[in-house]
């Protein structure tokens, strides 16, 4: 766990350059991903739906749910971790609390969105927004409530699918009077959207890059390049463990094994990925050896 994770966030913010790292949705992707060299990890939202209740993106994750996902991530990495929020879960009040209770669990900062209640994956059709003072309602009650300036207030526009591109450029820009951090508006459907993002807003922009989802499929460079200073990759864990898992069932199904999917991988080398050299170097440590033999 990496000790006052919003302040460390704040540095690299200082710094030029690009912020980028991939989406975590677990102990497993957290750790993986940690002994990596990214600046930062993203838990998120639909992976946390997907991994905690086996369900699509459709704001069917509760608070305390996203709260305890995001907990389990910050356990297991060494860099700050940025987490989705939803729409904060509420009225004003609600996103004070929502607020404090990501705080108390470690993370860095978190994204809030202008969706209405249901909110669905960004890259899904049929969204719909609430009214741009509602939206900068909740972002000026994240700013005001959190315990810490230095902890990372997002705000995130969904309104580009339904309504303009204009239309969530003017969100971004209200957000940013309201007290935000970062900008992140969600499903730039063309490059030159992409370009006219960060080009007009009034602050640090993230960029969103659910590969083959809405937004162009770009690369870090080209996006370093064009000025953003956030990008994610929110489904590359996520994406790649469903379809290892469903590899690995149909081999099982198919020929009784899964000895050709997990070639190469032997259970203590998987528990090598999860922390068990660490935890043996505590055990040596304290002069036990209860491990010794592991």
């Amino acid at each position: 766990m990496l000790h006052d994770a919003p302040a460390r966030l704040r540095d690299l913010m200082k710094m030029p350059g690009l912020i980028w790292g991939p989406g975590v949705y677990d102990g497993i992707s957290a750790r993986i991903a940690a002994a990596m060299p990214f600046p930062m990890l993203y838990m998120t939202g639909a992976g946390t739906s997907a991994s905690r209740i086996g369900q699509p993106d459709l704001g069917l994750a509760t608070l305390s749910e996203m709260v305890e996902n995001a907990r389990v991530i910050v356990n297991a990495s060494n860099v700050p971790v940025l987490c989705d929020a939803d729409t904060g879960f509420g009225g004003p009040v609600n996103v004070a609390r929502t607020v404090n209770l990501y705080e108390m669990a470690g993370v860095a900062g978190i994204h809030i969105e202008d969706q209405t209640f249901p909110k669905r994956c960004g890259h899904l059709q049929g969204k719909s927004v609430v009214p741009v003072a509602e939206f900068v309602q909740r972002i000026r009650a994240a700013v005001n409530e959190r315990y810490r300036r230095e902890f990372v207030i997002v705000a995130r526009t969904d309104a580009r699918q339904p309504n303009s591109f204009a239309d969530a450029m003017d969100r971004i820009r209200a957000a940013f009077d309201a007290g935000a951090d970062v900008g992140f508006l969600e499903g730039p459907a063309t490059l030159a959207e992409v370009e006219a993002v960060v080009r007009e807003a009034p602050g640090p922009m993230l960029l969103n890059l659910a590969t083959n989802g809405t937004t162009p499929n770009l690369r870090v460079d080209h996006v370093r390049e064009l000025g953003y200073k956030f990008a994610i990759w929110p489904t590359a864990c996520m994406t790649a463990a469903a379809l290892a898992i469903r590899r690995v069932l149909e081999e099982l199904q198919r020929d009784g094994t899964d000895e050709h999917s997990v070639e190469g991988l032997a259970p203590r080398d998987l528990f090598a990925l999860l922390g068990l050299d660490e935890a043996l170097a505590i055990d040596e440590r304290s002069g036990s050896s209860r491990l010794s033999q592991v």
